[in-house]
């Protein structure tokens, strides 16, 4: 009967050690924060999406966009952001734009044409 509970005890303590450690892989899908905008026509001039004009503009915020920013560096030159401001860092890739504020956080905007599938930009200075 000992054994039993030094089984069943030794086995309870293993779990709880394995559950408070975090085990996740780091490649495992986690959760996303942000927003999404239908629309036709241009970034500066949208329109309602209508069948053969139809895009999609992502903005991604937190962790993803975090993540995000700190894999597509480096900065891009000063002279050529969106921002002089002090606090803005932005880095680019294709058609992924990520940005740092200091009081804001992180910011990656992407789109999709979705008549084609193609990416896009997704946002505009």
């Amino acid at each position: 009967m000992n054994l039993r509970l030094l089984t069943v005890t030794m086995l309870s303590f293993h779990i709880a050690c394995a559950l408070a450690a975090d085990i996740t892989p780091s490649n495992a899908p986690r959760p996303l924060r942000g927003n999404y905008q239908l629309y036709g026509g241009t970034l500066s001039e949208m329109l309602p999406p209508m069948s053969g004009d139809k895009n999609v503009a992502f903005m991604l915020t937190g962790p993803a966009a975090k993540d995000l920013f700190l894999q597509i560096g480096p900065d891009i030159a000063k002279e050529n952001a969106c921002s002089e401001a002090r606090d803005y860092r932005e880095r680019r890739r294709g058609d992924l734009s990520c940005v740092r504020m200091k009081n804001e956080g992180y910011r990656c905007y992407f789109g999709i044409d979705l008549k084609t599938g193609k990416g896009m930009h997704g946002a505009i200075c």
